[in-house]
């Protein structure tokens, strides 16, 4: 087993400190192999007396428990390097004070750590209740920064780039390390099976004053060092637009035109701070005031599901198994452990070798074909074949985040439905090899964010056919796919479940799809879907819906 050095800075956190550190005592890992080491930012509360009294109850159950009391505040950076200083183990984990690790934190981090490469320098793990949203590669687990919050780092690398930067003083200290570790060609990943609760907001949507302030700040320091001269002025023309518009809270322009100010005193640190690193300005992502793509669900509020029902995966895929590696990958990385993945291909047995050497270890039925019977009834024989209490459909060439099982199965559980679906990304992408799988994805769009509306989904599909789980009860009494058409099947069989039941709305975005980059391509599956328009319109006039009078309220609505 791992040894591992915890590091908290505390200030003025008495409220947290039995709920933190009473919960490190409850994981399954070995205490002995965790060195935890506080340093207090000169709190004057309680916080140290509450340290030293659990020092002193349970100190010694860990195989350090060391208080470090600052006489000055240093902020999160510098008490954070202080922190590192005081241990020797080679991997560190930098925690917030807010958190609760769960009792299977540290051996999952083991596993990610036994099983990442030596270019993968820094894990970042999940927080609960509320995932932050930014992206990551659902296949390699790759992402541009890591949180602060709770995070574990090669302690080699982390001296190799200095630690924290000491002159950013709140938010955006760990977005800048991130950039400089992977300046250094390193990778991040980030750990969807390493959890912890994160107690990082008191309600949805709430708006930290030093987030807000020292967030914008911040952003535009970083920019100094990481874009050119164009994504400086940029910064600087967002600053001037946030000062005209409505106040984000009550003297809010003030502090920030006060911090604004100041912040000149700080630009040759960061400009002259980048003199020593390799790549910098290549590292650097600014959209906006955030630093990559965000996903949909910043605040949704995650749990996990209290049951464990069987899902099956029905995945169609058709001789190109360079391709379906990526979707069962993504399969292989879901946080929810009790799914099956049923693979039918229609066609040949081209795939059986890879899946067989490759993913031996996940609970996958293949079928093929031998002859092509088209995506209709591939996907009817995979969900005949289907054990699972629910049903999730992926084709061969899109993917799931690691939690979309673990989110549709929580919230088809907890509601009468027998339908539930998330929102995904969709993502146009030029292929110029499916034999090794090679291509771009040109940008990630969210295109549907409808709440389920029945009226609607008769006029037109606005769930893509990876979203959405919905009970084995659904198909086995009103049947699958029509396997008269080899396009707009899933919308037909949505509009058939949507007559015996709503479907639940999770907005999170939990999947991505592709689609062809190129018009020409777009041109052609476009006319595909015209032809099965018209004849799924002609078959739709046989469909009977029942109405609600709320339904009927928003059809006159609509109307007027």
């Amino acid at each position: 087993m791992e040894k591992f050095d915890l590091v908290f800075v505390s200030y003025n956190s008495e409220k947290w400190i039995d709920q933190c550190f009473g919960a490190l005592l409850k994981t399954k890992y070995n205490l002995k192999l965790l060195n935890v080491y506080v340093v207090d930012n000169n709190s004057t509360d309680n916080t140290i007396a509450k340290l030293k009294r659990f020092k002193e109850q349970k100190g010694n159950e860990f195989g350090t428990f060391s208080i470090v009391e600052e006489k000055s505040n240093w902020g999160f950076g510098i008490a954070n390097n202080i922190g590192f200083s005081k241990g020797d183990a080679e991997y560190v984990c930098f925690l917030n004070i807010d958190t609760e690790v769960f009792a299977d934190t540290f051996s999952e981090l083991e596993k990610e750590i036994r099983d990442s490469n030596d270019d993968v320098a820094l894990w970042e793990f999940r927080q609960f209740p509320y995932e932050h949203p930014k992206m990551y590669d659902p296949v390699t687990k790759e992402t541009d920064w890591a949180s602060g919050a709770a995070f574990a780092v090669r302690r080699n690398v982390y001296l190799e780039v200095g630690g924290f930067d000491e002159e950013i003083f709140m938010y955006a200290e760990d977005v800048d390390l991130s950039w400089r570790i992977r300046s250094l060609g390193y990778k991040i990943h980030y750990t969807p099976r390493v959890k912890i609760t994160h107690y990082s907001y008191e309600s949805a949507g709430e708006i930290k004053p030093n987030q807000h302030v020292y967030g914008v700040i911040n952003n535009l320091l970083l920019r100094y060092r990481y874009v050119g001269k164009m994504g400086i002025l940029e910064g600087h023309a967002r600053f001037w637009s946030l000062m005209r518009r409505p106040s984000a809270f009550p003297k809010s322009k003030r502090l920030l035109f006060k911090q604004y100010l100041n912040h000149f005193t700080k630009i040759m640190h960061f400009y002259a701070s980048g003199k020593y690193k390799k790549n910098i300005t290549t590292v650097g992502r600014f959209i906006g005031w955030e630093y990559n793509i965000n996903r949909e669900g910043a605040f949704y509020y995650n749990e996990l599901p209290e049951t464990n029902p069987l899902v099956s995966v029905i995945v169609r895929t058709c001789g190109r198994p360079d391709v379906l590696r990526e979707t069962l990958i993504s399969l292989k990385n879901q946080t929810y452990d009790n799914m099956e993945v049923v693979v039918v291909e229609d066609g040949p047995e081209v795939s059986k070798n890879m899946i067989d050497d490759e993913f031996g270890e996940m609970n996958i039925r293949y079928h093929a074909t031998g002859t092509s019977v088209g995506r209709s009834k591939a996907g009817n024989i995979a969900m005949g074949m289907a054990k699972g209490k629910y049903l999730n459909l992926l084709d061969d060439d899109d993917l799931f985040y690691a939690d979309h099982i673990e989110v549709l199965v929580k919230n088809i559980e907890k509601t009468d439905n027998m339908a539930v679906y998330s929102l995904a990304f969709e993502t146009p992408i030029t292929v110029f090899s499916k034999s090794p799988y090679e291509y771009e994805v040109k940008y990630f769009n969210s295109v549907h964010k409808q709440e389920f509306d029945r009226m609607m989904l008769c006029h037109h599909n606005y769930i893509p056919i990876q979203c959405i789980m919905f009970s084995k009860t659904l198909f086995e009494q009103y049947g699958g796919f029509d396997e008269t058409v080899d396009a707009l099947e899933d919308w037909d069989m949505w509009v058939r479940y949507s007559t015996k039941t709503d479907f639940g709305f999770v907005k999170k975005t939990t999947s991505l799809y592709r689609v062809p980059a190129k018009q020409e391509i777009n041109e052609q599956r476009q006319k595909a879907l015209d032809d099965a328009l018209v004849v799924m319109r002609k078959k739709h006039a046989s469909y009977n819906q029942q109405l609600s009078v709320s339904d009927i309220c928003k059809i006159y609505e609509r109307l007027n």
